[in-house]
């Protein structure tokens, strides 16, 4: 495959030696001073690329070989101190590949048999027409092609098991059906699988239907458009059930001879999401507690204020009371700032819950009076026990605490979300997004901040809470996100 082949943005360059040296350098051994000469003169006027230099002896040729670079050796095998096929011997215990061309004009089967066990090269018989020495360029030619390609294989080889044996991200080489062709082994870190265990498989199978929708469409967009580069975020499940969230860029590499395939790297993104909903959450809550502190305090102390006034000029002691009042108004409204800000909903460790025996546990907790429950359906999910338990039970609470004695509550599971419905008067449209706002309440006595914490808990869940309308024209509160495992009840009361 040639340099132009290669599509990669780099990749290619990397992995191969792309500018190999092209003069080849040929160590002549011959104790023939002559011969050494007119090999030398022959080989360079056939192949530009020639370099020769001489030795005459055996010993000689082994220390030059340790000091200077050799692309091929060619030896005579007649020689004093040390014959050709004892210099080959030696020469094979520090350089197994190199070519080796015995050129002997003192040649037999004995000797060619000899020579093949030691590992030569190639062997050619000297003869007195000029011929010989295009065969021995050509065969030269022939062999250092070979042993460069060889060897530029060998270091591409060790550059990519390096490359993906060193890499934190998964590195990753699909077919047309998305089945793994290669994984790096990373996969045992960042997807928990062997690498033996994905081979074969597709990748296709291990994500959750929605995500594997989008999969599949940027993936045979890629394959259909080589130069379509998709990012996307995906769940990738693992071998105990559970799910990390990967992001993964693609690449057509089908075209390119030493990879065809689909190169896909990924990585691990699950920390990164959940810093990332622990910073929204976090905003939200400095948001509320900047409306506690401008708007919800600013009220009662402006009361206060006012009826201080008042009793300085008329001197009525209901209006000391009346301070009083708003003072422990005050002190409630600090109570819960402070409570905001040391306990902000950070999800600790979460374990399957199974979503009806949450609700009815927290239903003992509540003063439910004529109020009934009615539990369509349950699935388990995974969540923070405790403060899913408080997300329950601030919804219900809500329910029974703004509507009428005989309210009916519904509660149970879709295929990706949670719903809290009534049959109270419901939300007006404009208030659905302001109630999750701290202070926010229809209540006279009551300061909304339990909306607010389930917004928090929620979103440091990973969910999306909204209020909307119920089937009876009740408010309906609707959790979604939500990774379930399996459906466990239906219609319970």
């Amino acid at each position: 495959m040639s340099n132009g082949d290669r599509t990669d943005g780099g990749l290619s360059e990397l992995l191969y030696d792309t500018n190999e040296c092209s003069e080849i350098v040929v160590l002549l051994v011959d104790d023939d001073p002559s011969m050494l000469d007119l090999t030398a003169t022959f080989l360079e006027r056939e192949r530009d690329e020639f370099t020769v230099i001489s030795e005459s002896f055996g010993d000689e040729a082994l220390e030059r070989l340790e000091r200077e670079r050799v692309d091929a050796i060619v030896s005579d095998y007649d020689m004093p101190k040390m014959n050709g096929l004892d210099f080959l011997e030696n020469v094979r215990q520090d350089h197994p590949d190199t070519p080796f061309v015995l050129f002997t004009g003192k040649g037999s089967e004995e000797i060619a048999s000899e020579a093949i066990s030691k590992g030569v090269t190639d062997y050619l018989q000297k003869e007195t027409n000029a011929s010989q020495y295009s065969v021995l360029a050509n065969r030269l030619l022939n062999a250092v092609e070979r042993y460069r390609a060889s060897e530029s294989l060998k270091r591409s080889e060790e550059k990519f098991s390096k490359l993906v044996t060193n890499s934190t991200d998964v590195i990753s080489v699909v077919d047309e059906s998305a089945r793994f062709k290669y994984i790096s082994p990373a996969c045992k870190r960042t997807l928990g699988y062997e690498q033996e265990e994905l081979i074969g498989e597709c990748a296709f199978d291990y994500m959750p239907p929605n995500d594997r929708m989008d999969a599949m469409e940027s993936f045979f967009e890629g394959i259909e458009n080589p130069s379509y580069e998709p990012v996307i975020e995906f769940r990738f499940e693992d071998p105990e059930g559970g799910w990390s969230v990967v992001e993964a860029r693609g690449k057509n590499l089908f075209d390119d001879g030493f990879i065809q395939g689909y190169v896909v790297t990924a990585r691990d993104i699950s920390d990164l999401k959940k810093r990332e909903q622990e910073l929204r959450q976090r905003n939200g809550q400095l948001s509320d507690i900047q409306t506690m502190i401008t708007r919800d305090l600013r009220e009662p102390l402006s009361a206060a204020k006012g009826f201080i006034d008042l009793y300085h000029e008329d001197h009525e002691e209901s209006y000391i009371d009346k301070v009083s009042s708003s003072l422990d108004q005050m002190d409630v409204l600090l109570g819960q700032i402070v409570t905001l800000v040391e306990n902000d909903a950070q999800i600790g460790a979460t374990q399957p819950l199974p979503f009806e025996e949450v609700v009815r546990q927290a239903w003992q907790t509540i003063d439910a009076n004529q109020a009934k429950l009615h539990i369509d359906n349950s699935r388990v999910l995974e969540a923070d026990p405790e403060l899913f338990q408080q997300l329950v039970e601030n919804l219900l609470r809500n329910a029974v605490d703004h509507t009428d004695d005989d309210v009916v509550i519904h509660v149970g599971t879709t295929e990706s979300s949670l719903y809290f419905e009534d049959t109270g008067p419901g939300i007006p449209p404009s208030d659905r997004e302001e109630i999750f706002e701290s202070g926010s309440t229809t209540e006279p006595n009551r300061n909304g901040l339990g909306l607010t914490i389930v917004k928090q808990i929620a979103l440091g869940h990973g969910w999306t809470i909204t209020a909307t309308e119920s089937q009876a024209g009740g408010a309906r509160f609707e959790v979604t996100d939500v990774n379930f495992e399996s459906l466990v009840h239906n219609e319970s009361s």
